[in-house]
């Protein structure tokens, strides 16, 4: 399995547009992997979780051919994991041109939701509508938590992340026939360790690549995501239970200004403790 990080901070990026803490001060003065796009993930360049509002600009620094993406994996409805204004690029009133097909996978409530947001910048668009669907050219599923279905070459399972309320919001287990990776950004903590590393065990999965919420730092406080504190401690937990074993790739995503560190002392810090950072088009290569 090959995955590539198209972006890996939290809500408003890194820095902060209006922000003069610490964090965003340092991270412009460095610039390179200090600077951080919504985030997303591209695996084998055929399958993206989360349609995000740096999609473009992340194709455009990381040489990534959208038009190679097949399958879609959508965690939940938030802003800065879809982009309607990007998806709606599909439509022949754009003057797209042979748009390839592309399957999109989320929950019905997740799907609903996007609909909204679609139907404000174009009136009536709903992805649960046949016709709309035919015109996006898209193949629209609606899936089910602890329920594996096929995308593609892969076999992908939803588990339920507590992120929204309202809607179901999905972490992804996804196999692509080698490797299996879990994608856990958006994380409620409770969730998390309680019913998400109760099914691994259950199921017996063992992860190649983890990829985990790392919204604030070290004692930074975090309700609904994950902090350094936190992330030690699961990572910790998943060895003991064989989730994962000295040989998983595991890696930090989703990171905001609040308390963690310039790229460089980050990930010091985390391979200190049983971890690394991903920063932006970082690619990681498992089957080499």
């Amino acid at each position: 399995m090959k995955i590539k990080f198209l972006g890996t901070s939290a809500s408003y990026s890194f820095p902060l547009p209006f922000c003069n803490c610490k964090s965003c001060i340092e991270a412009r003065k460095r610039g390179g992997k200090d600077l951080r796009k919504r985030s997303s993930l591209l695996i084998n360049d055929d399958l993206i979780i989360d349609l995000g509002q740096d999609l473009m600009s992340a194709a455009y620094m990381h040489q990534v051919d959208t038009m190679k993406i097949r399958y879609w994996l959508q965690t939940h409805s938030h802003s800065d994991h879809f982009s309607s204004s990007h998806l709606l690029t599909r439509l022949p009133y754009y003057a797209t041109i042979d748009s390839p097909p592309l399957s999109l996978f989320a929950s019905k409530t997740c799907m609903q939701n996007m609909s909204v947001h679609m139907d404000k910048e174009h009136q009536g668009a709903n992805l649960l509508d046949p016709a709309w669907a035919s015109r996006l050219n898209l193949d629209v599923n609606c899936v089910s938590p602890e329920e594996p279905f096929i995308c593609g070459a892969y076999t992908v399972t939803a588990l339920h992340s507590g992120h929204m309320a309202g809607e179901d919001a999905y972490y992804y287990l996804v196999n692509d026939g080698s490797d299996t990776l879990f994608y856990g950004i958006d994380a409620d903590k409770h969730t998390l360790r309680g019913e998400t590393l109760d099914y691994f065990t259950a199921k017996g999965i063992h992860l190649d690549i983890l990829v985990l919420d790392h919204t604030r730092g070290y004692n930074i406080e975090a309700d609904d995501h994950l902090n350094a504190n936190e992330i030690i401690e699961l990572i910790a937990e998943m060895k003991r239970r064989s989730i994962i074993d000295e040989h998983t790739k595991v890696l930090a995503s989703h990171i905001s200004h609040e308390g963690n560190l310039p790229h460089d002392e980050f990930a010091a810090f985390a391979n200190q403790n049983g971890y690394d950072v991903a920063f932006d088009g970082l690619v990681v290569d498992i089957s080499v």
